[in-house]
């Protein structure tokens, strides 16, 4: 599929409230009047950066999520993070700042600037104010979106998807998820929350999700479902492979990025594991296919 031009791999995922949305590249706005804060929220790292009206990058940081921590550490953490970029700036740049761009996790609401209920980012998150408590700290106007939805604007504006009105974005990370366009528009149903991608299922009877469904392709094909998935394996000793590298990072968990070196590693449970996320994407592939017959579809994490 990648050969054939269907399947691109596109920029990393950290590249109104109407729906659908009008966001091909020739009707996205290309410049604003002065420079913004960007954040993205995920649930392993928090990255902010300044960026300027022509879309260039000026400054970025990046920093661990602190989600076992609950919602007020997080949305501190992001003020935090865009507090520095602010002032690595210098007080020129800061002084033209005109807003900020927020992205994380869905699903969201965007009219609101809360967090609904997003799996991946740690107990307590449900209803979580954001866009405002970040606006009123740093003093600008905030607007909040979905991660993917952003990054979906990103590669129709500078990436794999320029030219493009049909077209599905996927990131696959510690979660799993997706943006849906048709006919040039964003697609997010009456209240913005479709296309959360990462929950369809492709294995009826599939290992738990965190989002407390079964069998999804989050729970297989994620670097939070490999996790999880890998910690159960050590935990019935499987894998001593994996049952080392779990003692080793303690107190932190696995990772996805530990399963895939336990992989390239020989050890035979993660190779079955990985295995097992390649055949669940490429089939998940396939049924997007058959339902959206997109031009493009875009993968980055």
């Amino acid at each position: 599929m990648t050969r054939g031009g269907l399947v691109d791999s596109g920029a990393d995922a950290e590249a109104r409230t109407t729906y659908p949305r009008p966001v091909t590249s020739s009707n996205a706005p290309r410049a604003v009047s002065g420079p913004v804060l960007a954040l993205d929220l995920g649930a392993s790292r928090i990255r902010a950066a300044v960026v300027s009206g022509e879309g260039v990058v000026l400054v970025r940081r990046e920093g661990r999520t602190p989600g076992a921590a609950g919602p007020d550490a997080v949305v501190g953490a992001c003020i935090e993070r865009l507090r520095a970029v602010r002032d690595e700036a210098g007080t020129d740049v800061a002084g033209r700042i005109t807003g900020i761009g927020l992205a994380a996790p869905g699903p969201v609401d965007p009219r609101a600037g809360t967090l609904v209920e997003p799996p991946n980012l740690g107990p307590g998150f449900r209803d979580v104010p954001f866009a405002a408590p970040i606006a009123a700290a740093l003093g600008l106007p905030a607007v909040l979106e979905r991660d993917t939805h952003v990054a979906a604007l990103a590669e129709l504006e500078f990436g794999a998807a320029r030219g493009y009105r049909d077209v599905l974005y996927l990131t696959v990370s510690t979660g799993f998820g997706g943006a849906i366009v048709i006919g040039g528009r964003l697609y997010g149903g009456p209240d913005g929350v479709a296309g959360e991608l990462g929950h369809l299922p492709v294995e009826l009877e599939g290992p738990p999700c965190g989002c407390g469904g079964r069998g999804h392709i989050e729970a297989i094909c994620s670097g939070s479902g490999l996790a999880r998935l890998a910690t159960e394996a050590a935990a019935q000793g499987r894998s001593p492979a994996l049952a080392a590298r779990l003692a080793a990072r303690a107190p932190d968990p696995l990772e996805g990025r530990d399963v895939v070196d336990a992989a390239d590693g020989g050890d035979p449970v993660a190779v079955e594991l990985v295995e097992r996320a390649r055949r669940a994407f490429a089939a998940y592939l396939v049924g997007l296919v058959d339902v959206f017959a997109p031009e493009r579809i875009v993968v980055g994490g």
